[in-house]
């Protein structure tokens, strides 16, 4: 049975748990960053007697599962999120640490995670130890080969005050910078810069039983089979690889086509792909000559074919369907057949070929160059001073209409393996430089969507259709604090533990998460330094395949 905390009208209230029962009296300076942070110092005196140690090893009960809102309810505000910026007090200064690649450099900001609000925590998570009160929040390094528990690349606070939302460090970097495997950000390559911050999506808490599950293979797991399902429960969960493919509704998507289509065509000279040996195998006539297809056979079986159809043809029977597209493609074929045959009678030999090799290079060059300044035309008509514009309701079918029918084809010449010569026509336009796997116009749509300003942007059905994508699990792996680890190299345990679970994020499509090679990254804490507030103990590992 699962147990959600922070839906709307707030979560239930909650005891606090190894908190002490007077205030702390400060006698010395001005507290460090962790003094500030945990309201902890060396020189204090206390009004309270210690409470007992924390055991070394604890059982856990519960796990919690940190769902990501789908749909985001608009209408309150987080109580937990992941990316985006956080909320501290201004005395919190942004966590910085060395790089674990690079410590020559000096330290660096890090980059915000998570905000998890601990009010929202159920009472036997971590066997009751921690807070219950104020906010956790976790920072990490994406752009290293870590983290790896050494103390670089991570830091965990925890803050009493909500505090305000912060601004970046000047000096932050960007989430991905290519070094390591990770993101696809290729979508913002002409478009925009990769940003420094992930998306800021709102959590809820789900309370979930810490215990194992065989899966369809009996082996043990952390999470049950298909669990998206359950976490989601009564809402549409896709199974698909990817997410559907939208088409472009703002300038920024119109424009991210646009500019990746120039890049490709920039790069793509089109030559013909045929080699000398091609050649020096046609230079036998009667190879030459098998080339030219009985164009007078195909029109007559076209003929007899639609005389056919006109005479015997029962409109809706299969063999009448059957016909009429048979028709279709020997109508293309002789339209084919009939240009490779004017081709052959300008180039009437082998020989005469190689000229018509190096013709193809000039016209395609001249078809790209004429295709490239159009490219510019209409990139500058879409361009405005508002990249995140809505597009009008017929300006991207027009453009997309410009860009299949601007086309240019030419005819290549293979052997096959049995020795038999024969001509192919590419027939290539515009619309086939754009890859959608590498432009990504999902990401687009994710990234509108966290946005409170611009969701409404999203048409309805390009909603609908990514909401049930977005509630995938990549992997089957969710988001947890506390429990178990869902590890990727070892086996799970559900016995007494000495090191607790503070944070597990899995990689996650929806914030273009790919810690790894589709891996996972996690906060682990002793129960003593959990009890005590020690976050400065606490491990980060990366785990990958």
């Amino acid at each position: 049975m699962l147990e959600t905390a922070g839906q709307r009208g707030g979560g239930r209230a909650r005891r606090a748990v190894h908190q002490p029962s007077e205030r702390i009296r400060w006698t010395g300076p001005e507290p460090t960053i962790h003094e500030r942070v945990h309201g902890q110092s060396d020189k204090i005196a206390v009004d309270f007697a210690p409470e007992p140690a924390a055991p070394i090893e604890v059982q856990e009960t519960v796990s919690v599962v940190l769902r990501r809102q789908v749909p985001i309810r608009a209408d309150e505000s987080p109580r937990s999120w992941f990316g985006g910026s956080p909320m501290m007090p201004e005395n919190v200064p942004w966590p910085r640490s060395l790089s674990r690649d690079h410590p020559q450099r000096g330290e660096f900001p890090l980059h915000f995670l998570a905000q998890l609000r601990c009010s929202d925590f159920p009472e036997d998570l971590w066997s009751g130890l921690g807070p219950r009160e104020g906010w956790l929040l976790f920072f990490v390094d994406p752009n290293s080969s870590g983290p790896e528990g050494d103390g670089q690349g991570y830091r965990v606070l925890h803050t009493q005050a909500l505090g305000v939302e912060r601004a970046l460090p000047q000096d932050l970097g960007t989430v991905h910078d290519g070094t390591f495997s990770g993101p696809n950000y290729g979508y913002l390559e002409e478009t925009d810069e990769i940003p420094k911050t992930w998306r800021r999506w709102p959590v809820d808490f789900v309370t979930v039983p810490n215990r194992l599950f065989e899966d369809e293979n009996g082996v043990e797991r952390v999470t049950p089979d298909h669990f998206a399902g359950t976490l989601y429960a009564g809402q549409e969960v896709s199974d698909a690889e990817r997410p559907p493919v939208p088409d472009p509704f703002t300038e920024r998507m119109a424009l991210a086509v646009l500019t990746s289509i120039r890049t490709r065509l920039g790069k793509h000279p089109l030559k013909p792909e045929w080699n000398d040996e091609v050649i020096e195998g046609l230079m036998n006539p009667d190879a030459f000559a098998s080339l030219k297809k009985d164009i007078p056979a195909l029109k007559q079986t076209l003929e007899e074919l639609r005389n056919s159809l006109q005479d015997d043809g029962d409109p809706g029977d299969e063999e009448t369907e059957a016909k009429g597209e048979r028709i279709q493609k020997l109508e293309v074929e002789l339209r084919c057949q009939s240009r490779l045959a004017a081709v052959l009678d300008r180039y009437p030999s082998a020989d005469s070929l190689k000229d018509y090799r190096d013709a193809v290079v000039r016209a395609n060059h001249a078809w790209r160059m004429e295709a490239l300044r159009d490219l510019e035309n209409i990139i500058d008509q879409v361009s405005s001073s508002d990249r995140n514009r809505v597009l009008t309701k017929d300006e991207w079918p027009e453009i997309q209409k410009y860009l299949k029918q601007t086309r240019t084809s030419y005819f290549r010449f293979h052997r096959n393996g049995n020795g038999d010569f024969f001509a192919f026509e590419r027939e290539i336009s515009l619309w086939d430089f754009y890859n959608k796997n590498y432009v990504q116009l999902w990401e687009f749509v994710a990234d509108y969507y966290v946005d409170p300003e611009r969701r409404d942007s999203i048409p309805t059905t390009v909603s609908n259709a990514f909401e049930p994508y977005w509630r995938k699990l990549y992997d089957n792996r969710p988001h947890r604090v506390g429990g178990e680890i869902d590890a990727l190299q070892s086996n799970p345990s559900a016995g007494p533990t000495d090191s607790l679970l503070l944070l597990h994020l899995a990689s996650d499509n929806a914030m273009n998460w790919v810690w790894g090679d589709a891996g996972i990254v996690y906060f682990r804490i002793s129960p003593q330094d959990l009890a005590t507030g020690r976050y400065e103990n606490a491990g980060a590992m990366l785990e990958c395949f």
